[in-house]
């Protein structure tokens, strides 16, 4: 009978119980269940009959049935309380939920248990991307509609000289010459029709007040209601560029104007984007391999590619994608990190460039890169701050080929692949 009021307490109609989109468990006063609606049975694979013989933590983990324990000693009290545990369903499903519980005027407890699946991946695919956009070499802000700061990413710092917390909920205007507001106004209008503007060539002011050339981005950014709520802005400093194109000319020995060495830059930048968007889609590790050696040979000209993952339980490096090679090299599907070309670049923290490969004492593939005529390789290291990926190596049949390559361009390129690769694999596991 004091069951039935317990049950009476916490529900009041039976039809909002079987009605509820959240899981509802009813105990007594030692904290047996007594009543579960519709939802629970659902989400636990217990029927109501099976979920009356058991006690409130045996539809949790270990950790769970820990933090019910603790909580149950505030219901003596009379508090109610809300926490996260993590139940483990009949056939072995772990569901987290949040779980607000409260004492019953009859002794017993009420629980509502809110699944909280979709909630934890939405936020882990919010969490990879907010670092990928953080960490991108690209600056990165994102403005609300009224064009105010709202994310100020690391490069944006270096780039323009405010820390985030200087510029938050500022006006974007501040880095914005007099003399490039009225072409600004255009722009905005351009991305309000078109909702995109890519690689647009103005000037925007540091903090210092220094002119910066740049390459600006737009986009138009839409809820999932299609309501505009704001713009996605990247800059990319081309000073060096402007700079630099006579020495560029002479470095590349050929006669280039300056946008046909913009249209280069661009198709880096292009394949970097890319290849950070295949990080975070849902394609599989193998694509976003592939994609990272057709991009470096056909920025290089390289001959081959070959991109190996480093196993850290075995400390091997694992072959896991090449273009340029042939089926003998799937023979060397694993060679050892220590006392190689690899370990090399990895320490040096940059690309390595190896004139005659198949006479070097640390290549591991020499006869491999006689066969193939393989000239010069370049190393780079696959790496993050504290993480080593892998090596990505570049081959050539000309020894000249790689003296006129942009070794900080490989290097940048290197580290951007290092994070999409990581993303994806922590993505997948």
């Amino acid at each position: 009978m004091n069951d039935r009021k317990i049950l009476e307490e916490a529900v009041q109609s039976e039809n909002i119980a079987e009605a509820m989109n959240e899981c509802l468990w009813v105990g007594d006063k030692k904290h047996n269940t007594i009543y579960v609606n519709p939802t629970f049975e659902k989400t636990s694979e217990y029927t109501l009959d099976e979920a009356v013989k058991m006690y409130c933590t045996d539809f949790f983990d270990d950790e769970g049935k820990k933090i019910i324990e603790d909580h149950h000693k505030l219901r003596v009290h009379g508090v109610s309380s809300q926490y996260e545990a993590t139940m483990v369903s009949k056939s072995g499903k772990r569901i987290p939920l949040l779980i607000s519980g409260a004492p019953t005027k009859s002794g017993g407890t009420i629980g509502v248990f809110t699944n909280l699946t979709k909630l934890k991946k939405l936020a882990e695919k919010e969490r990879l991307s907010n670092q990928i956009i953080r960490n991108s070499m690209e600056a990165i802000v994102v403005l609300d509609k009224n064009r105010k700061i709202q994310l100020w990413n690391t490069s944006a710092q270096k780039l323009f000289g405010y820390k985030e917390q200087e510029i938050i909920n500022k006006s974007v205007d501040f880095i914005i010459p007099k003399e490039e507001e009225d072409t600004n106004k255009r722009l905005i209008t351009e991305v309000e029709k078109n909702k995109v503007i890519r690689n647009y060539e103005t000037t925007r002011l540091s903090k210092e007040g220094e002119s910066i050339p740049v390459s600006v981005s737009v986009s138009k950014v839409t809820d999932e209601k299609d309501k505009f709520i704001g713009y996605l802005v990247t800059y990319r400093d081309i000073s060096t560029q402007k700079r630099t194109s006579t020495e560029l000319q002479k470095r590349f020995e050929t006669i280039q104007d300056a946008y046909k060495e913009l249209g280069f830059q661009r198709r880096q930048m292009d394949y970097i984007a890319e290849i950070t968007e295949s990080a975070i889609s849902n394609s599989d590790l193998n694509s976003l391999l592939n994609l990272i050696i057709s991009a470096i040979v056909l920025l290089s000209k390289a001959d081959a590619a070959v991109l190996r993952l480093y196993n850290k339980k075995t400390k091997f490096l694992e072959l896991a994608a090449s273009l340029g090679v042939d089926e003998k090299w799937q023979s060397k599907s694993r060679i050892e990190f220590k006392n190689s070309i690899a370990e090399e670049a990895c320490e040096l923290k940059r690309p390595l460039l190896v004139d005659n490969v198949d006479s070097s004492e640390l290549h591991k593939s020499k006869a491999l890169a006689k066969t193939h005529k393989f000239k010069t390789l370049i190393s780079i290291p696959l790496a993050l701050e504290s993480e080593y990926i892998g090596s990505l190596n570049i081959y050539s049949k000309n020894p000249e080929q790689f003296r006129l390559i942009e070794t900080d361009f490989l290097q940048k390129f290197g580290q951007q692949c290092a994070m999409s690769i990581y993303t994806k694999l922590q993505k997948q596991r």
